[in-house]
């Protein structure tokens, strides 16, 4: 197989928590996270020259060792001794900066890629194990879908997906700082939690409002964003049953049960925001195509 697509959708998080600060510097993390239909594009092919090379069309994105693409691909052909020239032309459509995971599923996208392309039969453990070295986020992103993800990312456990209903999602050209953020919850006298187990039993019983009554995220609250609060308040008086920001931001989503809905909303937000798409919840992560 000399060549293989990779579609790479990103997450959103239905809820984060923060349950505490760890001797390593990190902090402890218990979070619903689900993928979305909103993707980025890797094609990757076979070269006859050593070495890797990334091409990007999007100004901004590190196609060097920085990006990581490249930092999985090393760590994929190291692992397995393969020695193998290899380019990487990366579409992106996942915005940066957003909180919606899209350098950590593009880096899954090509672990999985580089797995089905040489036949190396990897585990899901193992394609796991191999990416909680290079992100957080990686993890979930190699199994996709809904899970529960713990620890700092890396423990997963697979959670019904959502019912179906319409999601938008918008960025606003803000962004929030994600150690500052953390920074903010820590010097929090009393940080808020989600009802984890009420917003687990809506999950199970495929309960829409159940999850939009409860969907949380902390860094939200220490973000202290006028703009991604304005963001959350104008997506519910265009409809949305809830809205929330996702990760450390700054993406913001609001949760439809109308297609029209969402849609008119992301035309609205569109004409001030430089982001704005409706998506679907999804029940897998990376698509693979030979």
């Amino acid at each position: 197989m000399d060549s293989i697509t990779v579609k790479a959708p990103a997450k959103i998080n239905i809820t984060l928590d923060i349950l505490g600060r760890r001797s390593d510097g990190y902090h402890e993390l218990r979070s619903i996270m689900h993928s979305v239909s909103v993707y980025d594009t890797l094609i990757i092919k076979k070269q006859d020259t050593d070495g890797l090379s990334l091409y990007c069309d999007t100004p901004g994105v590190p196609c060097d060792d920085r990006n990581l693409v490249i930092k999985a691909a090393r760590s994929f052909l190291e692992h397995h001794g393969i020695r193998q020239g290899l380019s990487f032309e990366l579409t992106k459509t996942i915005p940066s900066m957003a909180g919606m995971g899209g350098g950590s599923s593009d880096c899954a996208a090509t672990l999985l890629g580089l797995d089905r392309m040489f036949g190396t039969g990897m585990s899901q453990d193992e394609l796991i194990e191999m990416g909680k070295r290079l992100g957080a986020d990686v993890p979930f992103c190699i199994a996709g879908g809904c899970q529960i993800c713990e620890g700092i990312g890396e423990k997963l456990t697979t959670l019904r997906s959502m019912p179906d209903c319409y999601i938008a999602v918008v960025k606003p050209t803000v962004s929030v700082s994600t150690p500052k953020a953390f920074a903010a919850y820590d010097n929090m006298p009393s940080p808020k939690m989600s009802d984890f187990k009420k917003i687990c039993l809506a999950f199970e019983k495929g309960d829409l409002g159940g999850i939009c009554s409860e969907i949380f995220n902390a860094l939200e609250y220490a973000s202290d964003c006028e703009e991604i609060f304005a963001i959350k308040d104008e997506l519910c008086r265009l409809g949305a049953k809830a809205s929330m920001m996702t990760g450390s931001g700054s993406a913001v989503y609001g949760i439809f049960d109308n297609e029209e809905k969402a849609q008119a909303c992301c035309e609205a937000m569109s004409e001030k925001l430089p982001f704005a798409r409706v998506c679907r919840p999804l029940q897998n992560g990376c698509e693979i195509y030979e």
